[in-house]
């Protein structure tokens, strides 16, 4: 049948991590493990921008680890 899980609310995952699910009958079997991924679906926060003025030749800031940064110019 169906089934479902409560995660404790303090589990927090961060993707990658794995899980290892099996179910045991009314005697005691229990079944192998079927382990999967978590996955990260949580978008990366907004990117921090250092001042950019007239006279500048570079855009600078911070953004999250490993992400990916892209600056759109103007037409």
């Amino acid at each position: 049948g169906n089934y479902v899980i409560d995660i404790p609310a303090n589990q927090k995952f961060r993707g990658g991590e794995q899980l290892k699910v099996t179910s045991t009958d009314a005697s005691g079997n229990k079944s192998d493990a079927k382990v999967i991924d978590v996955k990260d679906t949580t978008p990366p926060f907004a990117p921090t921008v250092s001042e950019v003025t007239s006279e500048s030749s570079q855009v600078s800031g911070t953004a999250e680890v490993g992400s990916t940064v892209k600056v759109e110019l103007p037409d």
